[in-house]
């Protein structure tokens, strides 16, 4: 029997039921004799489809078997709502080394996010447009890292290792890999941030905030905020010692012409549940586990 904590339980609380919300939604849209869905419900459904698989890789990170979360995903297809206390049979365990594997590859994914943003904006004129949506979906990955970091209980020595596992700064390894990449290597990593649709990875953000998680709780896991990060990384990233020592003021402009705050947050207002059958429904967070 898999016990969850807190955490664990709202992570597969939206899981469950999320996937109930699509059989449903899929149910409502196939009236009388026709059977095809409307191209927005196809979308809305792709939408619901990658959040819930957002969910799931975060509960894998906080240490939910994927026995159980295959179990409870079947159960909300099947059209049954989550049930606080329902049985989660599995005799998986999941030991810290490999979570904390996984939480060091998220937080250098992380890392290599911002080279990507601060190389892009050395290829000329940067968008205004498009650096938002950059800041908007690097700010939520950067929540999403620290929160998972909390669900774990870092140590300050494994907070540490997380952040720089090597004695060389994490801005030399950025650069490093950004050196590997030709523009078109670039522009690719720079359009899979941009060009992602901010519900799916946002939403699962709102489900650990809702169960419990604090922007503290973040910012305590994580020394460097996002845009900071970037502004780092493209010092690293500058040929002449002096910029480098100037810590990118090339991206600190852009940020500002961006006309945002510091820190990019997401607005928990922002993809709302609706009652029609063709829109998007979030997750059901709701009160409690």
């Amino acid at each position: 029997m898999f016990d969850p904590n807190p955490i664990q339980a709202k992570l597969l609380k939206a899981v469950q039921n999320l996937a109930s919300d699509n059989a449903r939604l899929i149910d409502q849209s196939r009236t009388g004799d026709n059977q095809q869905l409307s191209p927005m419900a196809l979308a809305h459904l792709d939408i619901g489809r990658r959040t819930r698989e957002n969910l799931e890789a975060i509960a894998t990170a906080v240490g939910v078997p994927k026995s159980v979360i295959d179990y409870t995903r079947a159960s909300g297809e099947r059209g049954h709502r989550w049930q606080p206390g329902q049985p989660l049979l599995s005799t998986e365990s999941i030991d810290r080394d490999t979570l904390l594997r996984g939480h060091l590859r998220a937080v250098a994914q992380l890392q290599t996010m911002a080279g990507v943003g601060a190389a892009f904006s050395q290829q000329g004129t940067l968008p205004r447009d498009g650096f938002a949506a950059f800041r908007r979906v690097m700010g939520v990955t950067w929540q999403r890292v620290g929160a998972v970091g909390h669900a774990l209980g870092l140590t300050t020595v494994e907070q540490q290792h997380a952040w720089q596992p090597t004695d060389s700064p994490w801005t030399d390894h950025v650069a490093r890999t950004m050196a590997t990449l030709d523009r078109t290597a670039l522009m690719t990593r720079w359009r899979a941030v941009v060009e992602t649709n901010f519900a799916t990875v946002s939403m699962p953000v709102m489900v650990l905030q809702a169960a419990g998680i604090t922007p503290d709780d973040i910012n305590r896991q994580l020394p460097v905020l996002p845009d900071r990060m970037v502004e780092l990384a493209a010092a690293a990233l500058e040929p002449d010692p002096v910029m480098r020592e100037k810590g990118g003021a090339g991206i600190d402009a852009a940020i500002e012409a961006t006309g945002a705050d510091s820190q990019t947050e997401f607005e928990p207002t922002d993809h709302r549940p609706a009652s029609h059958p063709d829109r998007y429904r979030g997750p059901d967070m709701g009160p409690g586990p």
